[in-house]
Order: C-alpha cells, then sequence, then structure tokens
C-alpha cells in the first residue's frame, strides 16, 4: 500500500467517523452527565465499529452485498434496538421528571481510617441512581455498543471503504495494523468528544439542559430507528 493510498484511507475514515449521527449524539449525551459517563460511551462505540470493521475484514460485507435479504434483516434488528434505545430514554425521562425532589442528604464526617476495598457510590445525574463505579462503565459502554451496531449500513459502508485498499499483497498483520489505526482514530474523535463537551466550563452552560438534552437525543433515536425499519421494508 502507498502512502497515498494510506492517506486516502485514513482521510475518508476520518471524515466517516466525525460526521453526525446516532454516535455523536450519544456521546454529547453523556458527556453533559459527567466525564466517566462520556469516555465509557465512547469505548462501546469504539468496540462497536471493532465489530464491523472485522466483519468488512473477514468478507461479511460482500455476503450482505450478495444477499441483500441479510442487510434487510440486520437494518430491522438495528432499527428496533435503536428505538428501544429511545424509548428507555423517554421512559427515564418521564420518571425523573415526575419523581418528586429527594430530600437533602445529610453529610457525615468521613471516618478517619475507612476500611479497604469499601465500594464508592455515584449518583448517575440523568437518572438520578446511585451506582458503582463499574455499573456505570459497564452500563454507559453498552449503551456506546448497542447504539454503534444498531446501525449496520456501516459494515457494507466499511467493506466499500476497505475493498479498494485490500488485495493478496497487503498481510493480514498490515490489515490488523490498518484497523488498529482506524480504531486509535475513532477512539481520539469520540474520547476528545466527550472530554469537552464534560468540561467543566461547558457543563455548567449546558449541563442544566441535561433532562431536555436527554428528552431530544431519546425522541430522536426513536425517530432514526423506526426510520430504519420502514427503509428496510419499503
Amino acid at each position: 500500500m502507498t502512502a497515498a493510498q494510506l492517506l486516502g484511507l485514513f482521510g475518508v475514515w476520518a471524515i466517516a467517523v466525525v460526521s453526525p449521527g446516532p454516535d455523536v449524539v450519544v456521546v454529547l449525551q453523556r458527556a453533559l452527565a459527567g466525564r466517566r459517563h462520556g469516555v465509557a460511551t465512547a469505548l462501546g462505540i469504539v468496540a462497536g465499529l471493532t465489530v464491523w470493521l472485522g466483519a468488512a475484514f473477514a468478507g461479511v460485507a460482500t455476503l450482505v452485498r450478495v444477499y441483500p435479504q441479510v442487510m434487510t434483516v440486520l437494518q430491522v434488528a438495528g432499527g428496533l434496538l435503536l428505538a428501544s434505545l429511545g424509548v428507555l430514554g423517554l421512559r427515564a425521562w418521564w420518571r425523573s421528571r415526575s419523581a418528586p425532589p429527594a430530600p437533602p442528604a445529610r453529610t457525615a464526617p468521613a471516618p478517619q481510617n475507612p476500611l479497604p476495598g469499601a465500594r464508592i457510590r455515584y449518583r448517575d445525574r440523568s437518572s438520578g441512581s446511585r451506582l458503582g463505579v463499574a455499573d456505570l462503565v459497564r452500563r454507559d459502554v453498552a449503551r456506546g455498543l448497542a447504539t454503534n451496531l444498531a446501525n449496520p449500513k456501516a459494515l457494507v459502508f466499511f467493506g466499500a471503504v476497505l475493498t479498494p485498499f485490500l488485495h493478496d499483497e497487503v498481510s493480514v498483520a498490515w490489515s490488523v495494523a490498518l484497523v488498529a489505526g482506524m480504531l486509535a482514530v475513532a477512539l481520539a474523535w469520540f474520547a476528545g468528544l466527550a472530554m469537552v463537551a464534560s468540561h467543566r466550563a461547558v457543563n455548567e452552560r449546558v449541563g442544566r439542559l441535561l433532562p431536555w438534552v436527554d428528552l431530544v437525543a431519546s425522541a430522536l433515536f426513536v425517530a432514526v430507528g423506526v426510520a430504519f425499519v420502514i427503509a428496510a421494508l419499503v
């Protein structure tokens, strides 16, 4: 692969990654709830991209082009998944709006010698529930993964983009290096987006609008999911 081909591949990939879509929306939504949420969601999205890139390299994109019924099934499933995420978000928003405000908690002095390994719990600002760090990370990683996997058209796109750059003389090691580089670009973008959106200056201005951001993002997910299903069946 020549330098010009490599530059072209990563140029197209960078444009695809930064293009607005459900992935960008969910990272911004979760980053406004906190940096930990945004970065964990970004990791989930990159995990989804890993699945699609691996499938494209494995030739699944060619299978989809030969048997379009497979794409129809994937698109319906992805649309239903995306709409389900939106419905869950709308339900959480409604519950947070209808729930009575919690009374201020008494603050107790911290113990002099806290027990090692004590489990620290944080409040999820979007739902109000208290979760451990591992619970927060798992939930947001799963949210990012599901959002990314809900768009099976990524498989066809990746196959179309990668095909001109994959030929017999490209070794497996070089292919793995290409995938790693592309994932690094995606991680840099989404994690950077999460860091910026969760910055104190941004959060102080926009953070108070978080419930409405959740509402708009969830409604958008439902609309896009329904559109995916309609487009697949029509």
